[in-house]
């Protein structure tokens, strides 16, 4: 007797990604400014807002109070590409210190992003923003910086909008889950309906899912970027 499963495909976390492409305004943060204040903030959305104090990295003040020591893994709730947003699906992002260039020793010169173009990528709000580093002072000259950045347009551009749709099937599905309309490979998790994870992997355009080794009953298929976390 073939075995059936039903699939429920949750795309909230695809479709709700957008590309900013308002006009571009320049942050500055004066050196010897108290980078601790909102005033010397660049508040882009409530939940993300870069700050620099002493540290030669930059820090997400909303959740931070600092940077990490070694200047790792932040700031929180974003990540970084050199790049433009035109070439977005070619991308590797990272955090902002891996993101910098690297000198023929190997150590991290966050000082050389200056005149690079980036692609700010906030998290959980799901915001691509172009971004270029204009100015980045050291520590000793008052740890200022300036960029400029594009902002949010009533004609952003949703990702979702260039898309084909996302096809998943059959459904129920005995075997094998067929995905076609990814524009790249996307991590997926599958999930009981009590909420626990029982099967995950990374699925690209036109692969397939092997559930198998399933047992009768209703799941959740998740499909969705990866996202870094933070462990407390």
């Amino acid at each position: 007797m073939r075995v059936f499963y039903l699939f429920l495909l949750i795309t909230n976390l695809i479709n709700a990604q957008t590309i900013w492409t308002g006009p571009k305004v320049t942050f500055t943060k004066a050196n010897n400014s108290n980078g601790n204040l909102e005033a010397n903030q660049d508040g882009i959305t409530d939940i993300v807002r870069l700050a620099r104090s002493n540290e030669n990295v930059l820090y997400n003040a909303i959740i931070q109070t600092a940077a990490p020591t070694d200047g790792y893994n932040s700031p929180l709730d974003t990540e970084w590409a050199e790049g433009t947003t035109a070439d977005i699906n070619t991308l590797t992002f990272t955090d902002f210190k891996s993101a910098a260039p690297t000198a023929s020793s190997g150590a991290v010169r966050v000082k050389d992003m200056v005149g690079r173009n980036y692609v700010l990528h906030l998290i959980t709000d799901d915001i691509y923003i172009d971004l270029k580093m204009l100015a980045w002072g050291t520590r000793s000259q008052g740890a200022g910086f300036s960029y400029e950045r594009s902002t949010e347009a009533n004609l952003g551009i949703s990702v979702s909008e260039k898309n084909p749709a996302i096809n998943i099937f059959p459904n129920p599905v005995s075997s094998i889950i067929h995905v076609k309309g990814l524009t790249k490979s996307q991590p997926y998790r599958i999930y009981t309906i009590l909420g626990t994870e029982i099967q995950s992997g990374v699925v690209a355009n036109n692969q397939e899912i092997d559930v198998k080794s399933l047992k009768s009953g209703m799941y959740l298929l998740q499909l969705k970027r990866a996202y870094p976390f933070l462990k407390k």
